[in-house]
C-alpha cells in the first residue's frame, strides 16, 4: 500500500464519494503506517464522522482542541468541523475505523421533517469512552459496524439499525449539552425550502422563489439550509434532479432527453455533464452498470 493523505481543495474540504448515493454511508480503515508523517493531515467534510481507535493510540484535533484517544476509544465530528489526527510518538502503528455518513441516510432526500432535530447540534464533537454505558454501547455499534459483511444478505439493514442506535445516542448527548446561550436554529424555513424543491424540481427554480416561499432573507436561507444539508439550495437543486435522473435510468427505459428534460434540466448537454461529474460515467453507462451488478465498495481512502 502506498504512502496517502486525504486529499483536500483549496479550502481543506475533503469531497467524500459515496459509490451508492442513494445509501451515502463508507466506512474507511486508517493503517497510521501509510500516512504521510503519521498524520490524518487538518481538513473539514459536510458529512458527519466517528473515528474508533482499533489499535495504538493518536491525537485528535477538533477545532484545534486536541482529545488523547487510545485502542477502544472514538470521537464524534460533527459537518463542517476542521480536524485532523497524528499518532502518539512511541505508541504502537494506530488504525482507526471512520465512519462518515450524511443525514440523507435518514430523510433519503426528502424534507424529513420529522428527523430534522435530530441533526441540529452545535457542538464541534465529543470523546465517547467506556466509562458510560452510553459510550459502551456507541463504541460496540462502531465496532460491529466495521465488522459486517458487505455481501451478506440484509447489510444495509444493518447498518441502519446500528447507525440509528449510534446516533439516537449522539443526538441525546448533543440536546443536553447545547449551551443555554444557544438557542437550537429554528428549520422551518428549511423545511419549506426542502418541500419546495421536491415539489418543482421538474420546473424551473429561482434562488429568490426558495427565499420568497421561506420568508427568509438571502444570506439566512443559505446559511441555515447549509447547516443542514451540507450544500447550498443552488447545488442542493441539482444534487436532487440527479438522484431523480438516476432512479430514473435504473428503473425505466426513457431516454437521456426525456430524462434530462423530465428532472427540470433544459440542455442535455450539461444535464449529461453534471451526471458524469456526480456519479463518474455518463448516464448510458450508469444504466448499464446499476442494472447489472453493484461494484465492490470501497474500504479504505
Amino acid at each position: 500500500m502506498e504512502i496517502y493523505q486525504v486529499l483536500v481543495d483549496r479550502d481543506l474540504k475533503e469531497d467524500i464519494r459515496y459509490e451508492d448515493q442513494s445509501f451515502p454511508l463508507e466506512i474507511f480503515f486508517d493503517d497510521y503506517r501509510f500516512l504521510v508523517d503519521q498524520t490524518l493531515n487538518c481538513h473539514w467534510h459536510g458529512d458527519f464522522e466517528f473515528a474508533l481507535v482499533l489499535r495504538g493510540a493518536i491525537d485528535f484535533y477538533l477545532n484545534g482542541v486536541p482529545i488523547s484517544l487510545s485502542a477502544g476509544e472514538c470521537v464524534f465530528v460533527n459537518s463542517g468541523i476542521l480536524h485532523m489526527a497524528r499518532q502518539k510518538k512511541a505508541a504502537e502503528t494506530a488504525l482507526v475505523e471512520a465512519v462518515t455518513f450524511r443525514a440523507e441516510m435518514f430523510t433519503k432526500g426528502y424534507a424529513g421533517s420529522a428527523f430534522l432535530p435530530y441533526f441540529e447540534g452545535k457542538t464541534d464533537g465529543f470523546q465517547w469512552n467506556g466509562q458510560s454505558e452510553e459510550g459502551r454501547a456507541v463504541i460496540q455499534a462502531l465496532r460491529e459496524l466495521g465488522e459486517l459483511d458487505k455481501e451478506a444478505y440484509g447489510y444495509e439493514l444493518c447498518c441502519m439499525s446500528l447507525l440509528s442506535r449510534i446516533w439516537y445516542h449522539t443526538a441525546a448527548r448533543m440536546e443536553r449539552e447545547l449551551p443555554a446561550r444557544q438557542p437550537k436554529s429554528n428549520n422551518a424555513g428549511v423545511k419549506k425550502i426542502l418541500s419546495y424543491i421536491h415539489e418543482h424540481f421538474q420546473e424551473r427554480i429561482a434562488i429568490e422563489d426558495l427565499i420568497k416561499y421561506a420568508n427568509m432573507s438571502r444570506s439566512e436561507a443559505f446559511r441555515s439550509f447549509k447547516q443542514y444539508a451540507g450544500v447550498s439550495p443552488i447545488v442542493y437543486i441539482n444534487d436532487y434532479r440527479l438522484s431523480k435522473a438516476a432512479a430514473l435510468l435504473a428503473e425505466t427505459e426513457q431516454n437521456i432527453t426525456e430524462i434530462c428534460f423530465a428532472c427540470g434540466f433544459t440542455d442535455t448537454s450539461y444535464f449529461v455533464k453534471l451526471f458524469r461529474e456526480k456519479y463518474g460515467v455518463p448516464p448510458l453507462k450508469y444504466r448499464k452498470l446499476i442494472c447489472t451488478s453493484y461494484s465492490e465498495r470501497i474500504l479504505s481512502r
